[in-house]
């Protein structure tokens, strides 16, 4: 059997074929990058340092605003807290919704049976939820104001024999 016959190049055109090039070049075009960035950096690491110290301040100080803005708004959360814990107690074991003010319908947010009210009871804000008699967070008392429903712009609120329905302005629908 005949051996095959390799094929030639043509010595009369040229090969683009980087052989040789391609593993010398590598090394050197990094050792050319690796000096060109010590170079940089040896002719003003000051002024490099100088940024980097800057950014840290100034990233510091936003940090430290953000604690102190924090701290202040906890302590006027427990304040707050501190009050209403006080008023509560002044006001001799009655609930708060049992006192009473004139009705204000604030607004009802919701999306289809999911429905909450807000109604203001003298200056006091209380939020009921559709499917709850009293108000989110309070206790079952007979003095107090029972949701007896949200339909439309509209909310029904009952307390012993007093029955209100409470509807938003025509601005608001």
């Amino acid at each position: 059997m005949k051996p095959k016959r390799l094929l030639r190049m043509n010595p009369a055109r040229p090969s683009y074929r980087l052989t040789a090039m391609k593993t010398t070049a590598k090394p050197l075009i990094e050792a050319a990058v690796l000096g060109m960035f010590l170079g940089l950096c040896a002719a003003g690491p000051r002024a490099a340092w100088a940024s980097v110290d800057s950014l840290a301040a100034q990233q510091m100080s936003v940090r430290e605003l953000m604690r102190i803005e924090t701290d202040l708004a906890l302590g006027r959360a427990r304040k707050s807290l501190r009050n209403d814990d006080k008023r509560a107690q002044g006001s001799e074991g009655e609930s708060p919704v049992s006192r009473s003010g004139p009705l204000k319908l604030v607004g009802i947010y919701g999306v289809g049976k999911k429905l909450l009210a807000e109604v203001e009871i003298g200056a006091q804000a209380y939020v009921y939820m559709r499917g709850h008699a009293f108000p989110v967070g309070m206790k079952a008392s007979a003095a107090s104001y029972q949701l007896r429903g949200i339909s439309g712009s509209c909310v029904q609120l009952e307390r012993k024999d007093e029955a209100h329905t409470l509807c938003l302005s025509p601005a608001w629908r």
